[in-house]
């Protein structure tokens, strides 16, 4: 698939918008080899899409005032996470801030209050540690009885790869993906249209207070918002790469990340099917082109 991208790097873009409309067109005349290119040269051009995205017609002036909303932003202290505190600070939520450097959250915290008026709360969790994960939700559980939003913004890009999480895993696998949905059953993600087993750890450790959180929501529903990425488009989940062994040495961080993203947005979508008669919203977005500082390694 990124054989696709850097192709169509060196075309023009509407020649390229023309010829993808014509194969789209006329799928009956390819193989599956040609389908294949296809379906790859139509999420690249989504993902080359996206960084031409219009500008917004959505201000966070129309956020209503969210007193009484208690919220979770994991990896908070910089980049998306810590402008997604700001601005509910700014709507009156209850914030804490997850994050796994008490330092680093602790200065961001500080200046957000400046900026605000308004103090988050740290919660200490670190998504490349079980021990961290189990932690940090008995903590904010022993704290609150209601979670309105849960963001699933954290994550690792391009980490070197030989960087590996517990048991072995891919660490971007782990921490994007594992670490904040744990809906790994013994064989990776098990049977997906199953019933969700395994340790669930933060996500699903999180479940009983979103499941509570709606009936103090003014709408009725709590929510699970993850920080996807346009790299989703570019990826699909090589299950013989998620560990740590010669299917995974052979590819590189940056399909590692993608697919990653991709999962992000497919686990999502499940816990959206299976938790809605229990009033929980789940969505996946993709933020865009952001000026963010990357985070490549624990």
């Amino acid at each position: 698939m990124l054989a696709a991208a850097e192709q169509l790097m060196n075309l023009d873009w509407l020649n390229i918008q023309a010829a993808a409309a014509v194969s789209l067109a006329d799928t009956t005349l390819l193989n599956a080899d040609t389908m294949g290119f296809v379906y790859e040269l139509k999420m690249a051009l989504k993902a080359m899409g996206d960084m031409r995205a219009p500008k917004p017609t959505f201000s966070t002036d129309q956020i209503p005032d969210l007193t009484g909303r208690v919220m979770i932003v994991t990896g908070g202290n910089t980049g998306i996470g810590k402008e997604t505190i700001k601005v509910l600070l700014q709507h009156n939520a209850k914030v804490y801030m997850a994050s796994r450097s008490p330092q680093k959250a602790e200065a961001a915290i500080a200046e957000l209050k400046e900026e605000t008026g308004k103090e988050a709360v740290f919660l200490e969790l670190d998504l490349t540690s079980y021990a961290s994960i189990h932690k940090a939700a008995e903590e904010f559980l022993s704290k609150e009885e209601h979670l309105h939003v849960l963001f699933n913004n954290a994550g690792l890009m391009l980490c070197p790869i030989d960087m590996l999480g517990p048991e072995d895993y891919d660490l971007q696998w782990f921490t994007n993906v594992v670490g904040v949905y744990t809906v790994m059953a013994p064989a990776h993600f098990g049977a997906l249209t199953g019933p969700l087993e395994g340790p669930f750890l933060f996500t699903k450790l999180l479940l009983p207070a979103l499941i509570a959180g709606k009936a103090s929501s003014p709408d009725g529903h709590t929510r699970i918002i993850a920080t996807s990425s346009s790299g989703s488009y570019l990826g699909i989940i090589h299950w013989d790469t998620l560990k740590d062994g010669p299917a995974r040495r052979k590819t590189n961080s940056q399909e590692l990340y993608f697919q990653s993203k991709f999962a992000n947005v497919v686990v999502t979508r499940q816990l959206a099917k299976r938790y809605a008669d229990q009033g929980i919203i789940a969505v996946s977005l993709n933020p865009g082109q952001c000026d963010i500082i990357a985070v490549v390694g624990p």
